[in-house]
């Protein structure tokens, strides 16, 4: 059992943040003497007034009398505030860099986990919420190491040291003050726990949120298209107000435990030192004059840290339902691992072949009992209704999926039983939506080669046709393409993503819906890069288009999840059928 995964999201932080372990020791070992440091100067508070103002009030001693004992003191205060700034300056940054060194960590994981998570997370989450929970929810969960190690750990150490020199002040005023801690403790637990739940809803919001404001940013275009800004506008408020009534719940309880502390703390003050005073004048256990400021600045001094942790106490809590999302993300399956003694993949030597091949999303058969061999250098075509498995077929090809029965084989082994990096070494997909990186146009069609020359940058892209708008862009191959390629049309953005996985050099390459949005003179030319590489690739075309796929060798015909016809263009097309179906409502 993972121990880990079982302890709570806060504890898991805390385990996180030991790797710092000798700037926690610098930040706890400055907190120490800065506890010994603040409650010495308390301390001093009785020989002050016992030793050197009683005395001369009295003119039991002169002041020259008084003169050493009052350096003294003085050299010792002196001292302690020409090291305090100093230990202050320390802890702070160390806290601090505990605080950013587990923000950066939280964040690469959290990247990662998103890089490697299945791509059904992926579908089965919302963006918005997984932005909320790697932004908002990782930023809340953080600064809780901020809190704990700046905050709550100096804090800590100053009640104890507080307790300890109360009780060395006066035990039995310090007795007194410790009956009031249980109640205090179980308020502030009440309330805890009640942010720590309220928190966590309202962050389910915040994603709810990010979601909502992704989705009208996306769709700005149909939203104005059909005048939807006022339902988008109401729709979005009703979400914030939801988000501010769950934010309201938050605050109330952390604002209700903070009162309570205001409340009780003060009155246990003025309780014990009128004990105190009770106890001076009628001469009990040894009570001083000077005691009594002793004591009380001695408690002034710790009622400010139990303050300060009566403050951080709910923001704590808050946090830990932010820690708790995040921990849901961290906690996500990765992709599935390669099998014991998976071997590499060196290419396509023989034939693909689906045996029997099911899947489901668990929701019901997607994929019912595909049989199909696919000879190296043909290109196959598969069409169907929408919702009829053409993409999850292609996706188990990319292994993004692996079946729930049968199995997808390469040259006769078990495309599970290959090492998932030289699989994909040996597979590139061209995609319905081109996406490009905020780059140039050289390092996007290098993306898939690192090590690629410009020979061979300029020769991908003369095979995915290409080549003359690239060389009429401002600056050539070194243009920026901007953020998604949004410098560049449509039709040259799906260029220059076929130009990628030609570079690539694949085995086997798929394009999923490459042409659907492409105007006719851009689909020709991505045609015949298509037509370019018949035979010396391996082609999958996932296509609605009959331009696209009545060139291809075999066409499938997807229907329900099985494959319902199987032939070239000429041959489907003479029979009765899905396929003349489905080309007929492209020709009528």
């Amino acid at each position: 059992m993972n121990t880990d995964v079982d302890a709570s999201p806060l504890a898991r932080l805390f385990r996180r943040s030991l790797a710092n372990g000798p700037v926690i020791a610098g930040v706890f070992v400055c907190g120490c003497v800065l506890t010994f440091i603040r409650y010495l100067r308390a301390y001093l508070m009785k020989p002050f007034v016992d030793e050197l103002v009683l005395p001369w009030v009295r003119e039991e001693i002169t002041l020259t009398a008084l003169a050493p004992r009052a350096t003294e003191l003085g050299l010792i205060l002196g001292a302690t505030m020409i090291v305090l700034p100093l230990l202050v300056f320390l802890r702070t940054y160390g806290a601090h860099w505990i605080g950013a060194s587990v923000r950066r960590d939280i964040d690469q994981t959290v990247a990662a986990k998103f890089l490697s998570a299945p791509l059904r997370v992926h579908r089965g989450g919302t963006s918005g919420d997984f932005l909320a929970r790697a932004l908002t929810d990782a930023r809340l969960a953080c600064d809780s190491m901020l809190t704990l190690y700046n905050l709550v750990l100096l804090n800590v150490q100053l009640v104890i040291g507080g307790a300890i020199a109360l009780f060395l002040a006066s035990w039995q005023l310090a007795l007194l003050t410790v009956v009031a801690v249980p109640p205090i403790a179980i308020l502030l637990s009440f309330f805890g726990r009640r942010v720590q739940k309220q928190s966590h809803r309202r962050q389910e919001t915040q994603g709810d949120l990010s979601g909502r404001l992704l989705a009208i940013l996306s769709g700005i275009k149909v939203i104005k298209a059909f005048q939807g800004q006022d339902l988008e506008e109401r729709a979005y408020a009703a979400e914030t107000g939801k988000y501010f009534r769950r934010h309201m719940k938050v605050i109330w309880n952390g604002v209700v435990a903070r009162a309570v502390g205001e409340l009780v703390n003060p009155l246990v003050a003025v309780a014990v030192l009128g004990f105190g005073v009770w106890l001076l004048m009628n001469g009990m256990f040894d009570i001083t004059v000077g005691t009594l400021p002793q004591f009380g600045a001695i408690l002034l001094t710790v009622y400010k840290p139990i303050k300060a942790l009566i403050k951080a106490y709910p923001k704590i809590m808050e946090a830990s339902g932010s820690a708790g999302r995040l921990f849901d993300i961290l906690d996500m399956d990765d992709e599935t691992r390669d099998r014991a003694g998976a071997r590499p993949m060196n290419g396509l030597a023989h034939r693909i072949r689906f045996r029997d091949v099911h899947f489901d999303y668990g929701g019901g058969a997607v994929l019912d009992g595909i049989d199909l061999e696919v000879e190296p250098g043909e290109v196959i075509a598969v069409v169907g209704r929408t919702g009829t498995g053409k993409s999850t077929l292609i996706d188990l090809v990319l292994r993004f999926h692996d079946p729930t029965q049968g199995a997808i084989e390469i040259d006769g082994i078990d495309l599970r039983d290959y090492n998932r990096e030289s699989f994909l070494d040996q597979i590139a997909v061209v995609t319905q939506e081109p996406f490009l990186f905020d780059l140039s146009v050289r390092e996007n069609i290098g993306y898939g080669r690192r090590d690629a020359s410009d020979s061979e940058i300029y020769a991908a892209a003369r095979a995915a046709s290409a080549e003359d708008f690239i060389e009429s862009l401002p600056e050539g191959y070194d243009t920026g393409v901007g953020e998604f390629g949004l410098r560049l049309s449509g039709g040259q953005r799906q260029r220059l993503t076929i130009a990628r996985a030609i570079l690539a050099d694949p085995a086997i390459l798929v394009f999923d819906e490459a042409t659907s949005a492409l105007d006719a003179q851009t689909e020709a030319a991505v045609q015949a890069a298509i037509e370019s590489l018949r035979g010396q690739r391996t082609i999958f075309l996932v296509a609605h288009r009959l331009s696209t796929i009545r060139h291809a060798d075999r066409i499938v015909v997807l229907d329900q999840g099985r494959i319902a016809q199987l032939g070239n263009h000429e041959a489907l097309a003479s029979v009765p059928g899905l396929y003349r179906e489905l080309i007929g409502l492209q020709t009528t």
